[in-house]
């Protein structure tokens, strides 16, 4: 069983270089020989922020990116979508392009292992794969027997790099409040409505519409109406339907 004061470190830790080491060495403790994390913040519905920190293969995360399997691999689907582990089983990886993706990585020593979620509220998603080049009923087992602690370690990891760099990122993760009238306004903005018609729609100046939606873009950090409706849709600040 893992230290808590293991995890607990990550929190301490000053660069990406140091929880990077620190990381890799929980993992090793755990069984694991390889780990990626990787982090996307949807600070635009086109270009996402994204970031990883990995002590995979070299040669598997070069050859990963360049056939875009991440559009391919189910265990980021299923990462993106729930917050429920999945440990890699040649049943989840069906179809063949899926089972290529499975086949290759255990080319690259990426043989048993596991993915773990966090999905944070200010409009990050992150993921989390453990891997070793072990394959035997006995290595799922130990898989299985860490799953509790592997989950603690991506919270702990996921809090460790919202602090040293998403909060130093692009775009600043950091909580942004919009009032109820700048969303509403927003809202009515993403439908196609004039300054003029949501003036007449809300019952205020279109002085005070401009007012409100020049407010909402300076806290997204954006210039212009159209960004600062696509960034807070991207990142759940505005909904469908929740005009009213």
């Amino acid at each position: 069983m893992t230290d808590i004061n293991l995890f607990e470190s990550l929190l301490t830790c000053s660069s990406v270089e140091e929880l990077h080491a620190n990381t890799t060495a929980i993992a090793r403790e755990m069984g694991f020989e390889h780990f990626l994390y990787g982090v996307q913040v949807n600070t635009s519905l086109t270009r996402p922020y994204r970031f990883i920190l990995s002590c995979y293969p070299e040669v598997w995360r070069k050859h990963y990116d360049a056939e875009g399997y991440a559009n391919i691999d189910p265990t980021v689907s299923h990462c993106a979508r729930t917050a429920i582990p999945i440990i890699w089983k040649n049943e989840i990886f069906k179809g063949r392009k899926e089972a290529r993706v499975r086949s290759e990585a255990k080319d690259c020593g990426l043989v048993s292992g596991a993915s773990f979620s966090v999905h944070g509220g200010r409009g990050e998603s992150a993921m989390l794969s453990l891997a070793t080049s072990r394959e035997s009923r006995e290595a799922q087992n130990d898989i299985v027997a860490m799953m509790g602690q592997a989950q603690l370690l991506t919270c702990y990891l996921h809090e460790a790099v919202q602090r040293i760099v998403l909060s130093k990122g692009p775009v600043p993760l950091k909580k942004i409040n919009l009032t109820d009238r700048e969303k509403e306004c927003l809202l009515w903005a993403a439908e196609g409505k004039t300054g003029w018609e949501i003036a007449n729609i809300v019952n205020i100046s279109e002085r005070t519409v401009t007012f409100h939606l020049q407010n909402a873009a300076q806290k997204l950090g954006v210039v212009n109406r159209r960004q600062a409706i696509s960034r807070a849709l991207s990142m759940g600040l505005i909904e469908a339907g929740h005009i009213g």
